[in-house]
């Protein structure tokens, strides 16, 4: 039998059967909009194919999480699928795997048939032991095959972390692993030699980089959720409470909202505040110092970015005032600078303007911040002018490291059609806002 008919029987089989659980972890999206992303990117693969795997079930106890890019294309959150996306049809497929552990969500399952393909929205979803005949019979007809190159991003995890870590296993003499993107890569030239294999991954960071009405709806939310622990986390401050006591009154607000952490908590106190990705937390809080938090939840595959810089003894000190009022003046000054047509370049000169000014030049670092989005570290070009839709955290820094100080303010920051909004603007930036808050009574407190 050709191949073409045995692809036309599967078709006919797997429309006819199956049946999926209710997916109802959509609060925010509908199938109709993951449909629309795949078809703006079938538009631009001409008439190839992309093959895209999803995160595969993890190894230890930490709830299943799926790739960023798969599930922006799908709102899939079975483990093990893959996605194959025909750019002349215009036709999608999803595949699921037979067999599946019984430790993810129910309503994540989803069995092949035509039930599952109408609730996503997908021409077909197929048993996953079929991919490499799909594979085989595209690859007859077509030449160019699309592929992610970069790493996938699942929880608390993004794209530049993930870089530097697998380039330091490859480089180890005693591991030398390749990334699964790579090892895909590599299948499908051995499979498949006559294929030309393209890069996927720049056309997605384009459509990922601009967010829709409903993307920035989660974020809004998300930074809400994220605002109210931080200030559960100045409640509870106090000479001899521990890092880790602070970060856990924020966790409470987070787990309550249903989120999850979109990252390792960063609590550093006094000194510790000079090593930027600090995570011990376990140090008690001294009295004099600052404390800062850069923490922040995980709304439905999208996060924020926060942190907020306090006093422990409930007021800064006149050198701790000084400092922070630059870092929240050059705050104010680039988000109020933020609109579409404006550039990195631009938001970094109005920030070493502030800090000349107050005396602090030689502190300023020439960084603004980064983009946020599925990623604490979304991806972005850092070399075009924003616009509407992309979303950006500010973060000034001042430290001074004979006084063993670091100061830092952060938030994120979506651009609309006319400016900017902030996003994190429930927890207060004030001083006198801070020192109110302070003294009000934290979790568990009587």
């Amino acid at each position: 039998m050709k191949k073409s008919c045995s692809i036309l029987l599967i078709l006919s089989f797997i429309l006819c059967s199956g049946q999926s659980f209710s997916q109802d972890m959509w609060k925010y999206f509908t199938a109709a909009d993951f449909a629309a992303r795949r078809a703006k990117l079938l538009e631009q693969i001409g008439g190839g194919i992309a093959v895209l795997q999803g995160a595969e079930l993890r190894e230890d106890f930490v709830s299943f999480r799926q790739d960023n890019n798969f599930y922006y294309l799908s709102g899939v959150e079975i483990p093990n699928a893959a996605m194959l996306l025909d750019g002349k049809s215009k036709k999608s497929y999803l595949f699921v795997p037979d067999n599946i552990s019984n430790d993810i969500k129910e309503e994540a399952l989803i069995k092949a048939g035509n039930e599952a393909a109408k609730q996503y929205k997908f021409d077909a979803v197929i048993s996953k032991t079929r991919l490499s005949d799909f594979l085989s019979y595209y690859t007859e007809t077509i030449n160019d095959v699309w592929v992610i190159t970069t790493p996938e991003e699942t929880a608390e995890m993004s794209r530049d972390r993930c870089m530097m870590t697998r380039l330091s296993r490859l480089n180890d003499p005693w591991d030398g692993r390749i990334s699964k993107e790579a090892n895909f890569i590599s299948k499908l030239k051995e499979r498949f030699p006559s294929v030309n294999i393209k890069n996927l991954s720049p056309l997605l960071d384009q459509m990922r980089w601009v967010k829709d009405a409903k993307e920035i709806a989660v974020l809004r939310e998300c930074g809400k959720i994220g605002c109210l622990g931080f200030d559960e986390a100045m409640r509870v401050t106090k000479p001899g409470v521990f890092e880790y006591q602070v970060v856990a009154a924020c966790d409470f607000i987070y787990s309550n909202s249903n989120t999850t952490p979109a990252y390792f908590p960063i609590a550093a106190s006094g000194v510790r505040g000079l090593s930027w990705h600090y995570n011990a937390n376990n140090h008690p809080l001294e009295a004099g110092s600052v404390i800062l938090l850069d923490y922040a939840p995980e709304l439905n595959y999208y996060t924020t970015d926060i942190t907020r810089t306090w006093p422990v003894s409930g007021q800064f000190t006149d050198d701790q005032l000084k400092m922070y009022n630059c870092v929240k003046q050059a705050r104010d000054e680039i988000i109020a600078a933020m609109k579409p047509g404006v550039t990195l370049s631009d938001l970094e000169k109005i920030g070493k303007a502030v800090y000349t000014r107050n005396g602090y030049e030689k502190y300023w670092l020439n960084y603004v911040g980064h983009f946020v989005g599925m990623a604490v570290h979304d991806v972005g070009p850092y070399d075009q002018p924003f616009v509407a839709g992309v979303v950006f955290n500010v973060e000034p820094i001042i430290e001074d490291k004979e006084k063993k100080i670091h100061i830092r303010l952060e938030d994120t920051i979506v651009i609309t059609a006319t400016g900017a909004e902030n996003l994190t603007p429930q927890s207060p930036v004030d001083p006198a806002a801070i020192y109110k808050l302070i003294k009000e009574k934290g979790i568990g407190e009587k």
